[in-house]
């Protein structure tokens, strides 16, 4: 039986709930042993999720990759000298960590210390930002900025906090250069590269949907907008915000653009309608793309919920137990095979594959089906 989350009334706002603005990130990554293909240790900076710059213990150069970055030399040669010195004590906190969990040295033990570090400029002036430690891909420790202080994120960091906070990292100087020179680092780039930011696309919309266990799962792919803010929801009978299982990513595409997938799995319930609502930058409206289905595929949905609910799932999971009986899928099977030829005969086949998936461009305002 599938899993549903309920619905938690809230009326939808006409404005989007996310702070225009711009960022500046710094990804930082270090591994305990040295490999062919890859540098030792690397930092690189993304403006509004676009890489403008990049440092690593190969050219041991701060490099810029927008031409007009390249006119601020004195600035490269500031930046290089303390990315040389950053290298050094970002070492000395891998190895801190290295012992402290008893990680294994030497070839064929790579181990991998990361960093996330990012100052946020709003339009409205305000300052954000985040700094975050990993190991091997585990999350370990992140920076309180309102507090100043640097908090575990796993069990196991807890004992450590006070070594870290004593010997390692000091929350208020981290605080400051987030809201001070990483600031100042961004709006010193802002102009150079204004032209190439205030670049907007359109996104362009895609709705699928699956029959998993008698519930309905619905997607939103959201894909090709820029830039990467951007709040994409599903909405029920127009009021009814329904949240997804798993928070959903804006992840980068090559191009430049990025995309994002919104999936919720609901039960179908007659009358009900729900569509995927989407506000971004360069829509002067709230995008609302309606899901449009038909009843035989409720019908389908319904009546594997009802087979199911006869033959509950036994214990012991092995291939000899069938919660429904082979014939009752083969009738099942007959229903959506009439329904393919009639609809193809009705000449609306279109329609029909419509219900499973419907693609939306947005292209000067326009909806193109």
């Amino acid at each position: 039986m599938a899993k549903t989350r309920k619905c938690v009334k809230s009326v939808v706002d006409p404005k989007p709930r996310y702070k225009a603005g711009h960022i500046l990130h710094y990804y930082l990554s270090l591994t305990s042993y040295t490999t062919p293909s890859l540098p030792q240790f690397s930092v690189t900076a993304y403006v509004d999720g676009r890489e403008y710059g990049r440092y690593n213990s190969e050219t041991r150069r701060c490099q810029a990759f927008h031409p007009s970055l390249n006119s601020l030399s004195d600035h490269l040669e500031q930046l290089t000298k303390y990315a040389q010195t950053f290298e050094v004590f970002q070492r000395n906190k891998m190895n801190f960590l290295m012992d402290y969990f008893n990680k294994t040295y030497g070839y064929g033990n790579i181990h991998v210390f990361q960093r996330k570090f990012a100052c946020e400029l709003h339009d409205d002036g305000t300052i954000d930002g985040y700094e975050e430690f990993a190991m091997d891909n585990q999350e370990i420790v992140t920076l309180d900025r309102k507090r100043s202080v640097f908090v575990p994120v796993t069990k196991e960091a807890f004992s450590m906090m006070m070594l870290w906070n004593k010997d390692y990292c000091d929350a208020n100087n981290h605080k400051s250069y987030m809201e001070n020179e990483c600031i100042q680092h961004l709006k010193l780039y802002l102009p150079l590269i204004e032209k190439d930011l205030n670049k907007k696309v359109h996104p362009s919309v895609k709705i699928s949907d699956s029959v998993p266990d008698g519930g309905l799962r619905l997607r939103c792919l959201v894909y090709g907008f820029y830039p990467r803010d951007v709040e994409v929801k599903w909405v029920k009978n127009g009021r009814d915000e329904v949240y997804p299982e798993e928070s959903p990513q804006i992840l980068p595409n090559p191009d430049g653009t990025f995309q994002i997938r919104v999936s919720v799995e609901v039960t179908p319930e007659e009358g009900d309608r729900y569509s995927c609502h989407v506000d971004h930058g360069s829509l002067d409206n709230t995008l609302v793309i309606p899901y449009v289905t038909f009843p035989f595929l409720s019908v389908i949905c319904k009546c594997f919920y009802f087979l199911n609910s006869l033959h509950p799932e036994p214990k012991d999971r092995n291939i000899s137990h069938i919660a429904i009986p082979p014939i009752v899928v083969a009738l099942l099977l007959a229903v959506v095979l009439g329904i393919f030829i009639h609809r193809r005969r009705s000449g609306i086949l279109h329609f029909f594959f419509y219900s499973i998936e419907c693609t939306v461009e947005v292209d000067n305002e326009n909806l193109l089906w």
